[in-house]
Parts: structure tokens; sequence; C-alpha cells
């Protein structure tokens, strides 16, 4: 039954009438939603319709669906009221969004040409409301059976971005120190209880307590200085003065919303939407002309941000303009903002896992040398230990040593230090197997640990490095070059390892070999007999 309806502001009870004659009515298309001057506004609204049963309905069970309906309704059929939703003032309460009404047969039989009068009756304590939502006629059984992708869309998109917020929420409580996983955790919270506002059950729940319209309008305008601290994090520009304004706008903005009365709300919330939207559209734009091009997923953070923001622009003009269609993904349900959101949690869920990701391999990973960092060997060779401990088998730990590095950066200069460096992890890397760990141990140190080796295959990789090493030539400025050998100590435990005790055996082996002559090898077997270190070529 959409398209063009009867419509009249006010309230007459004789307006149910079958006979009445509506023509001076003004023309509402359906779905819409009415308008109203608040000085002049009392919330009452009528619609009227002739509807045509076809003969298909003769006879049959009647009924009708309305999708929404804000917020209190009556229906009349033939001026005979069939149903509503809520009560009427004086004892006002909102109806549910979703209503089917049965229409007795002794109603449809009163018309011998299958004309009817279908008359709705609507009070909305906003400035705005009416007949939102498709409005349907066929057998009552068939309705019954159909079921509305509101609630389930909803739902679904509530019970997702409350995940997405419950799982940063606690990725921030693990560390401290990830303040964009907070802000975007109250974000996606703060726009899961908005978009449980448009839900039934949740608005019938909260009903007691506040208007699930205003909290609505509360949750949306609390996400404001959130998204406004997730984009500063995200950017680089805490305390920023624009961004200060924004949020000292958005707090007198949620103050309001707690004392103004519904009818007044309703009127300048459409105006907060697009000053809101307007003012996060600034932060992305402030974001960019601050050359934050460097940031990490930049781009991917500015489409995200400016779809969000525009999408609320665009549901904010659509309600005032007749040159902005509105396009709803359900009844009632700001379409625009929903996909806006989604595209944002998805590009900022993509840059901060990338930037965490990022964190993580710099703090396990030597940036010069694209080898592990001490820590994180000491850990694998501890838990490698208590595998050999269990199991049997053994593990070796080859502790290298630059020989008279001290002099190459003395000679060449540091950049040329940080050359030679970089060659040694890249020789290691290119000399282990993927299942071995090679580590910077610090300065010109390095150690390796080789999983389930012995002394034989501990021997053969150290002697292999040792002379790739000293065939290795890094060429300076000039056409010189610089030749680098190492002092290796290597150590294999077997059986009941002790870790601590592994890696001073090896610092003991290296350093015997650096007092040997430098470009020695040294090992020893942790459990031999005295420890007998046995020098090697």
């Amino acid at each position: 039954l959409g398209g063009e309806w009867r419509f009249q502001q006010g309230d007459d009870p004789a307006w149910a009438a079958a006979g009445l004659d509506d023509r001076g009515w003004r023309t509402m298309v359906v779905p819409g939603e009415w308008e109203a001057t608040i000085g002049e506004y009392d919330g009452f609204g009528w619609y009227r319709r002739e509807v045509v049963l076809p003969p298909s309905l003769r006879g049959a069970p009647v009924g009708l669906r309305f999708a929404t309906v804000g917020d209190a309704f009556e229906v009349f059929w033939n001026g005979v009221r069939v149903g509503g939703s809520g009560r009427m003032p004086p004892e006002f309460v909102e109806g549910a969004l979703s209503v089917l009404i049965f229409v007795p047969d002794s109603l449809l039989s009163r018309s011998g040409n299958g004309r009817h009068v279908l008359a709705v009756r609507v009070f909305n304590d906003y400035a705005y409301g009416g007949v939102m939502g498709p409005v349907k006629v066929g057998r009552y059984d068939v309705l019954a059976q159909q079921r509305s992708p509101r609630p389930v869309v909803i739902g679904g998109l509530v019970s997702f971005f409350l995940a997405i917020g419950v799982y940063h929420l606690a990725f921030f409580l693990r560390r401290r120190a990830a303040r964009e996983n907070l802000w975007f955790a109250a974000v996606c919270l703060a726009v899961s209880v908005y978009g449980a506002t448009y839900a039934d059950e949740f608005g019938q729940a909260v009903m007691p307590w506040i208007n699930p319209y205003r909290l609505g309008v509360l949750a949306m305008l609390a996400g404001g200085p959130f998204f406004v601290a997730l984009v500063d994090e995200l950017f680089g520009l805490r305390g920023a003065r624009h961004t200060r304004r924004v949020t000292t706008v958005l707090a007198a903005c949620f103050g309001a919303t707690l004392a103004l009365p519904l009818r007044m709300l309703a009127e300048m919330v459409l105006w907060m939407d697009a000053a809101i939207a307007i003012g996060l559209m600034v932060i992305v734009w402030r974001a960019w002309r601050l050359g934050r091009k460097g940031t990490a997923h930049a781009s991917t953070l500015l489409f995200g941000t400016a779809a969000f923001s525009g999408t609320m622009l665009y549901d904010a003009l659509s309600e005032y303009s007749s040159l902005v269609p509105v396009a709803r993904l359900l009844p009632g349900t700001p379409s625009a903002f929903w996909v806006g959101f989604l595209v944002f949690v998805v590009t900022v869920g993509i840059a901060t896992a990338g930037r965490w990701a990022l964190t993580e391999v710099t703090a396990l990973t030597d940036p010069m040398t694209g080898l592990a960092r001490r820590h994180v060997l000491e850990d694998a060779l501890r838990r490698e230990a208590e595998r050999v401990r269990r199991t049997g088998g053994s593990l070796a730990l080859v502790l290298i040593d630059l020989d008279h590095f001290k002099r190459v950066n003395d000679t060449h200069g540091h950049r040329v230090g940080y050359l030679v460096l970089e060659r040694v992890g890249r020789l290691l890397r290119a000399t282990t197997r993927n299942l071995d760990l090679p580590s910077r141990f610090g300065g010109e140190e390095f150690a390796v640990l080789l999983y389930d080796t012995d002394l034989p295959g501990a021997l053969s990789f150290a002697e292999r490095f040792r002379g790739t090493l000293r065939d290795m030539r890094c060429e300076v400025a000039h056409g010189q070059t610089v030749q680098v050998t190492a002092s290796v100590g290597v150590a294999v435990g077997t059986d009941l390892v002790d870790p601590q005790a592994l890696v001073e055996l090896a610092d003991q082996a290296l350093y015997r070999a650096k007092n040997s002559g430098r470009d020695r090898l040294v090992s020893v077997t942790l459990g031999a007999a005295d420890h007998e270190f046995v020098p090697a070529r």
C-alpha cells in the first residue's frame, strides 16, 4: 500500500469515518515522514487511503502489516478500529516497529465491490513521524509467516560492532599503550548502543528509564569525542586546537540532549548531525593538511574516516532537502550511516592491525640486521630446553663475535660499520635453516639457536659460516673493501639442558676463541666430563 495517501495534521475522531471527504487534505507519500513547526505541532497526524481488495482476497482472512510507524498508532478499517500499537496520550507509550493486524470478516463484507477505506491515527512526540515503513495488505496467514529483515540486519550489525568493540577493549587492557584501540572500542560500543535503539525489544526494555530516541542521540554524541580521539591517535594530532573545539561542541550537544524535551530534540538533532559530520570532516581534512601522509596506512585511514563522516552528512542532508534522495536499507534507519561506519570499521581495523603488526616486528626484530632480538632468542632457548628435557635430543647455541669491529668503525666510519652488520645479518639468514633462530645478541655479537642439532652439526654450521664470512668483502668508497672475520663459541646440550648454563658455556667458548688469536672456533658440550673445551680450526 505504498504511494500517495491523504494526510492531515491534528486530531479528530471523525476522521476515521469511511464517508469522510478528505479531498482537502494534502498528499503524503508512504513510506515517508511528516515534519512540522514546533509551535504549531500537537503530535497527531491522520493518514487515509482507499484499499481495493483483489478477488483472490475476498472471503479469505485479511491482515495488515505495518513495518515502521512513529510512534503510537491506531488503525481503522471502514471507520472501525481494528488494532494498533502503543498507547495514545495522555498515557502515551511508544509502539512496536512491526505490527500485524487482523481485519474481521464482518468489516470486509460491508463493501460489495471490494473497496474499503483505511485510516491510521498516529501520535509522535517528536517534530516528525508517521508511517515511515511499508504497509502491506494480504492473507493474514501469509503475512504472519513473513519476517521483516530489519531485526536480523540490525541484530547482525549491532552484534558485529559490539564484538569489534569488545575485542579492541580487551586488546587495550592487555596493552595499555594501544590507546587507539581504546578509542576505537569506545566508538564501536557507542554505535552498538545507537543501533540497538532501532530494535523493538531493546527499545521496550529501556523505555522505563529513558526514551530510546534520546538514548540513541546520546550514544552518537558520546561516540563523537571518541572518534575525535581516535583520529588524533591514528594521525598523531594529540592536543590539536581544532580537535579540542570539536570535542567541546560535542560535549555541549550531549548536555543539551539530556535537558531538551523530545519534541525540541527531534527538531534540533538533524542540525546537530550535520554539524557533527562537518566537524568530523574538518578533522579529517586537517589530518591531511598537517602532512600526515607518512602515517602507516594513511590513505586507508583517511578513506575510512571520510566515508564515515560523509555518510553522516548525507543522512542529515537527506532529511532537509528533496535534492538529496533518501536511501534506506531498512525502514526508519539511516542506511548511509551504516554503510559508512562499516567501511570505517574495516579500514581502521586494517590500520590498527597493521600498526601493531609493525610494532610487534619492531619489538621482535633488530631493524639493522633483520635478525631476532636477544630476548626473542632467550625465550626460544628456554622453550627448546624444556622440550629437550621432555623428549630428549640435543640443541646447540652458537655465539659469534666480529673481530676488531671497533677498528672498522674508527677507520671507515659508522656508516661502513652499519653496512657490515647488515651484511652479516643477511649471511646468517642465508646459512641457517628455516627452523633455526639467528639473532643479534648486542653490538657486534650474534647468536644462533640450532634446533635438534648435535655437536658435529653445530661445528659444521659454524665452520661454514666462519669461512663464508672470511671470504666476504664489503665495498666502501673509492673501490675499497673491508674484510671481516669472527670468533665463534659453540655449546651443545643434551637431555637435562640448563639454558642459562648453555649460554654461559657458549660465552666461555667464545672467550677462549678470541684469546686464541681470533678467527677461531671453540666448542663445548654441556654435560661432558669437566665441560671439555675443544678448539677447532
